[in-house]
């Protein structure tokens, strides 16, 4: 299959006996945060919403996942890169395609969200506080959170993204080796496209570096993904109307190849303010040449969390 694991993931403790995470006391709160903090408006979709025009609309605004709400704007759900992966290919939504469509690919992109769309949302209330907004975040490993009003109204969504922004100067005094994940699934450049969203969804990861013999030669990761699917370039790929056909391409063809890195030896506030700088949602770390871990905005929430 061309992927290999390397290496060993840290696992830090940093949640009390209930459950929740003990955040360090550098995160101080003013009242009226979230509502803050929050992006609004929020671009959201119901559940009728096709999903060739949710691709297009992650694609073109840079969106990793879209709330569902009904036309009264109650959340319903959300649609989230992970999941439109899993659709077209990576895991058991996939069975949808098979099934309903034959394997037909504008059949699929044509299907409604309802299907696809993840309902147990973990949201939080735009009268709650950022710590509990941090809180779940950590708790129920979600890369965002949609703001409700007591109505369940969608009011807007905080990403993490917007909390390492947010804390990008309060985040310091660890090393990034002290935070990565150094058990890094790569795969080869002649990997195929659904090599790729298979082992990326079998192993709940939105990054996935690319190695061939050895040398680092870019990443695919889940915009890449949303980007290739919204934004007109599978076209070129469909030879017959079957999404077998985009299945087989090469995953050089998705990949990133401007990859941004940084050493173990940081301070993981340099790795928040390289990711903010670029806008990125990770950075790949390098000692001596030869690919030592990665580094994600998750892995920054969490060394927030540690006392």
């Amino acid at each position: 299959m061309g992927f290999q694991v390397r290496g060993r993931r840290k696992e830090p403790r940093f949640l009390r006996s209930d459950g929740t995470p003990s955040f360090s006391s550098r995160v101080y709160e003013k009242p009226g945060e979230v509502e803050v903090i929050a992006r609004r408006p929020v671009v959201t979709a119901t559940p009728t919403t096709p999903v060739i025009d949710a691709l297009k609309t992650m694609a073109g605004q840079g969106f990793r996942r879209l709330p569902i709400a009904s036309p009264t704007g109650r959340l319903l759900g959300i649609v989230t890169a992970m999941d439109l992966m899993d659709y077209f290919g990576g895991g058991k939504k996939f069975d949808l395609v098979v099934n309903r469509h034959q394997f037909k690919f504008y059949a699929a992109l044509n299907e409604m969200l309802e299907p696809i769309m993840t309902r147990d949302v973990v949201k939080a209330y735009v009268d709650e506080t950022f710590i509990d907004v941090l809180t779940k975040m950590v708790k129920h490993n979600v890369g965002a959170i949609p703001i409700v009003t007591r109505e369940d109204r969608v009011f807007g969504i905080i990403t993490e993204r917007d909390v390492v922004n947010h804390l990008a100067e309060k985040i310091t005094g660890k090393s990034v080796d002290d935070v990565m994940s150094s058990d890094v699934v790569t795969i080869s450049s002649e990997s195929t496209f659904e090599e790729a969203l298979r082992t990326m969804v079998s192993n709940g990861f939105r990054r996935l570096p690319i190695i061939d013999d050895g040398e680092l030669k870019g990443i695919v990761v889940a915009m890449d993904i949303i980007r290739f699917l919204g934004s007109g370039k599978v076209f070129e790929y469909v030879k017959s109307d079957d999404i077998r056909d985009i299945l087989s391409i090469k995953v050089k063809e998705v990949m990133t190849k401007d990859i941004v890195t940084i050493s173990p030896d940081k301070d993981i506030g340099e790795a928040a303010s390289l990711m903010r700088k670029t806008n990125r949602g990770s950075l790949l770390v390098v000692r001596d040449g030869k690919l030592a871990g990665i580094i994600t905005e998750r892995d920054l929430l969490i060394a927030i969390a540690l006392e």
